[in-house]
């Protein structure tokens, strides 16, 4: 059995496509079909169900799927802790997250503590989140926590209890509110982010909890939902945290109090890695810089 063959069924049961797997490796879909019956031969037992292109894992495929991403995982990580060991650069954070503004100032602070590390700081959306082979490359991931699948990653606590808000231009007549239903929002214009980030996702879903579908006239990244609000085309949402980031600083945000959908927030780190001395120091820095939440309501 060689690792060929093992990259080559791990790629066909996460496309369950002959075609389009056989693509992505950049061979004939004949070509990989016959590595997969040399493996079944190999093996003494069937790893697909077949119904025409498309294959399914049968119970066998599925136990050995299991097995053999981990086998991938754990060579990911034998090469980023080598790489980490003959780094230059061995001072370094490689830190990913799903809301780029999210975390400046938490991150700012530790940099003025700990000037001499180098924070690597990449802005990752939901898919890539959800990719192992992607975020197996970073020490620590910081987003929501449903996320991430928590039996491949470690993770703790970083914001307990995020409380959902709108944020608007400061002439707007929901500016002099300390509160709001988010029912009363629903005939306003709203600056959206595009599908994919999770903060979009986390909208979608309070929305839906609050019976009704937003209408939204403009979608895209935070700098540009952040100037369409400023410029009082609409109004956005966000987290008490996400309305602290200096990108919204001049907006004023109102808390939802119907519905209460929270967010929390966690750090990440994959399980049975050992994360470096600067990555652990990073680590706790995070878990310790909200633990006063209510100083910064």
């Amino acid at each position: 059995m060689r690792m060929l063959q093992l990259h080559y069924f791990k790629v066909l049961a996460e496309e369950q496509h002959l075609t389009r797997a056989a693509e992505s490796l950049f061979i004939s879909p004949p070509a990989l079909s016959t590595c997969i019956t040399r493996l079944e031969k190999e093996l003494d037992f069937k790893l697909f169900d077949r119904a025409g292109r498309n294959i399914y894992l049968n119970s066998n495929g599925k136990i050995f799927y299991k097995h053999v991403k981990n086998i991938f995982a754990s060579m990911d990580d034998a090469l980023c802790e080598i790489n980490k060991v003959n780094s230059l650069d061995k001072h370094s954070i490689n830190l990913g997250v799903s809301a780029l503004t999210l975390w400046s100032d938490p991150i700012t602070s530790y940099y003025n503590l700990h000037p001499g590390v180098s924070i690597n700081h990449t802005s990752l959306k939901l898919d890539e989140i959800q990719n192992s082979e992607i975020i197996n490359r970073f020490d620590l991931i910081i987003t929501a926590l449903n996320d991430i699948n928590t039996n491949e990653w470690e993770y703790a606590i970083v914001v307990p209890k995020d409380i959902p808000v709108l944020v608007v231009y400061p002439n707007h007549p929901f500016a002099k509110l300390k509160e709001i239903s988010l029912i009363e929002a629903k005939d306003e214009p709203f600056i959206a982010l595009t599908k994919g980030y999770s903060s979009r996702k986390y909208f979608d879903e309070t929305c839906e909890l609050a019976g009704f579908t937003p209408r939204i006239i403009v979608e895209g990244d935070y700098p540009l939902r952040t100037q369409m609000v400023e410029a009082g085309y609409g109004i956005t949402f966000s987290t008490v945290i996400g309305s602290k980031a200096p990108i919204l600083k001049g907006l004023k945000y109102v808390e939802i109090k119907s519905p209460q959908n929270i967010r929390v927030q966690a750090i990440f780190w994959r399980k049975g890695r050992k994360l470096s001395p600067e990555a652990k120091s990073f680590q706790n820095f995070m878990i310790n810089y909200y633990k006063d939440y209510q100083a910064i309501l």
